[in-house]
């Protein structure tokens, strides 16, 4: 089956929230705070007509279906977030299987599954992976588990891009618990992931594959402001990066590259994840790994996002990280039309 470009070149779909209000310190637009710029949307397509293809950009709002069912297309390379609900990011890769388009990233099972922060550790923790100890709250009224400890880490329980994440985040004592919980629950209208503080260093491990994921050079999150009693890697901290350091790679040893190599890679399969992924890992007190979140639709801000700092220290080009994120899906459309395209034997069976 030939390319629906009529011009020899892979059409593909860009699939996209953008965001037209620009990220602020203050709390209250932090809303936005997933989508993407302008800026980075035109990144993706240049890169991707760089690699010889077509490009159809798709804004994943309200007029996505409509759009999509009018418009021939091969492939898509989703970065949208989705618009509401707590499986969001899964809205279009859903809307995409149902038409029957092929697309990048992991499918719905696996972003809902990663997006609810609390079921994500209860999948990794199944697996034999190492979480800190937590429990949500739904209305900041209900009663603190006997077997867990202070201080505890606050944040919402489905959101992204270290939102609800600060440093008053870190409670000490059941008053600032509930306070902080019932503020988060009323900002953001959803339950709230209460686990245990880890006090180790911080990890970002960036994932690119299928089954046997390719893991790029790993990147410590440095906390480089002394005063603060618990440091966290913060909302404010990625737009006004003072507080903390970005080291990639990361300088550990041999014996913690593996177990940070490892563990990511477990919880990959896991969590049933492809094509590309960001996790989080901190140590605890005895510098064992912890898994601290997924994130398997990172962001790709040139030069800029953590996935993409870290795929520039292992020498890749923007294009070049563009295209690995590609590769599959362009691998299961093939797939997919060499089996579309098979022919029945005169015993009814196909062959292809």
């Amino acid at each position: 089956m030939k390319p629906t470009s009529g011009n020899g070149k892979i059409r593909v779909g860009l699939t996209f929230n953008c965001r037209r209000v620009e990220n602020s310190v203050q709390e209250k637009v932090d809303c936005h705070a997933e989508y993407d710029r302008p800026s980075t949307i035109q990144a993706i397509r240049e890169a991707l007509e760089s690699l010889g293809h077509e490009v159809v950009e798709l804004e994943a709002d309200a007029t996505l279906p409509g759009k999509i069912s009018c418009t021939p297309l091969d492939v898509v390379f989703n970065i949208a977030e989705g618009t509401q609900g707590r499986s969001r990011e899964s809205q279009v890769p859903a809307l995409l299987e149902l038409m029957g388009i092929p697309y990048s990233g992991s499918d719905p099972a696996a972003l809902s599954i990663c997006h609810d922060k609390s079921l994500a550790k209860k999948v990794v923790g199944q697996a034999g992976i190492l979480t800190a100890k937590f429990f949500t709250f739904a209305t900041g009224e209900e009663r603190i588990p006997a077997d867990v400890q202070f201080p505890f880490m606050v944040k919402p329980a489905a959101e992204g891009s270290s939102k609800g994440i600060h440093l008053s985040s870190v409670v000490e004592n059941e008053r600032d618990l509930r306070e902080r919980a019932k503020e988060y629950i009323a900002k953001y209208h959803q339950p709230v992931l209460i686990e245990e503080f880890l006090p180790g260093r911080e990890f970002t491990v960036g994932m690119l594959g299928e089954s046997d994921p390719r893991v790029l050079p790993i990147m410590e999150v440095v906390f480089t402001n002394q005063a603060h009693k618990f440091p966290v890697y913060s909302f404010l901290s990625k737009i006004d990066a003072s507080d903390v350091r970005l080291d990639v790679p990361a300088d550990i040893p041999a014996a913690l590259l593996q177990a940070l190599q490892r563990t990511a890679r477990a919880a990959f399969v896991a969590l049933g994840c492809r094509d590309v992924s960001r996790m989080d890992f901190r140590l605890n007190a005895k510098g064992e790994v912890y898994f601290i979140e997924c994130n398997p639709l990172p962001g790709i801000v040139p030069n800029f996002s953590d996935l993409s700092v870290m795929a520039t220290a292992a020498g890749m080009t923007y294009p070049a990280l563009v295209a690995e994120i590609l590769a599959p899906a362009l691998r299961r459309r093939a797939e997919t039309l060499a089996h579309q395209t098979g022919h029945s034997d005169s015993q009814g069976e196909v062959s292809l």
